[in-house]
């Protein structure tokens, strides 16, 4: 069973484009909220609102691209800001690149420190992803994170960076995204890379990212209410698969 709660995002051409020819996975930290807001696509839903500015057909309001998906996009591009360029260049950006928050509960605020336990947790399901993913390189924004990151990423290229919101500087940041990419580049062409072999699982994320709508700012209540009932029926389904699964460990 699976030890993902949150599905990644996994741009169309992850596996076949890829950005500048490599299959890159982006790995943050964790997604803040109520717990209540829990569910299995939230990552593709946040990306679609926050990094693509889409917005959902029932909202009430709409949320505003957000920083964080900005500098990401921004830096991994060699650039200082994303205001260079258009929405079409976002879009194809996303696209072409996998990603994922190793932290697989939501954090009460933003800036809260994940306990030890979410850590321990991350591990096993961040394993997961790189086995079903493949990637050829890991971006990681989060300092606090990167050994974690290199440690359960193996041969496999790690470029780690700040938090977008912590001490984040392009001028810092860029430097070590570019290396990265040139070791990754270099190890691609010495033919160092495994082959990628897409699983049911790869299929099932890409798809849940396709078909995702985009997180729905000010839901109205009836809506709100429904879509509560049945993350809490999908959350404790996959909690409890899980449960069983490691009992049986």
């Amino acid at each position: 069973m699976s030890s993902v709660r949150f599905a990644p995002w996994v741009g169309a051409q992850y596996a076949t484009v890829g950005f500048r020819g490599l299959r890159v996975l982006v790995v943050s930290e964790s997604h803040y909220g109520d717990s209540r807001y829990e569910r299995p696509d939230v990552t593709p839903e946040i990306i679609k609102a926050l990094a693509l500015g889409l917005r959902h057909k029932h909202t009430q309001g709409r949320f505003g691209r957000h920083p964080h998906y900005a500098k990401i996009f921004a830096a991994t591009n060699n650039r200082s800001t994303a205001g260079v360029f258009n929405r079409e260049q976002r879009a194809c950006f996303w696209e072409t690149v996998a990603y994922y928050n190793f932290i697989q509960q939501f954090m009460a605020k933003s800036r809260d420190k994940p306990p030890a336990g979410a850590w321990a947790r991350g591990k096993p399901a961040f394993v997961e992803v790189l086995q079903v993913l493949q990637p050829e390189l890991v971006l990681c924004f989060s300092s606090r994170n990167g050994a974690r990151v290199r440690a359960l990423s193996g041969s496999v290229p790690v470029a780690v960076v700040n938090h977008p919101s912590a001490c984040f500087s392009y001028a810092r940041a860029n430097p070590v995204i570019a290396e990265g990419f040139e070791v990754a580049l270099v190890r691609a062409a010495a033919g160092r890379s495994a082959r990628f072999v897409e699983t049911p699982t790869f299929c099932r994320w890409r798809e849940a990212t396709k078909s995702a709508e985009p997180a729905c700012h000010k839901m109205p209540g009836n809506i709100k209410q429904a879509r509560l009932e049945r993350w809490a029926d999908q959350m404790g389904e996959i909690d409890r698969l899980a449960a069983l699964t490691l009992a049986q460990t």
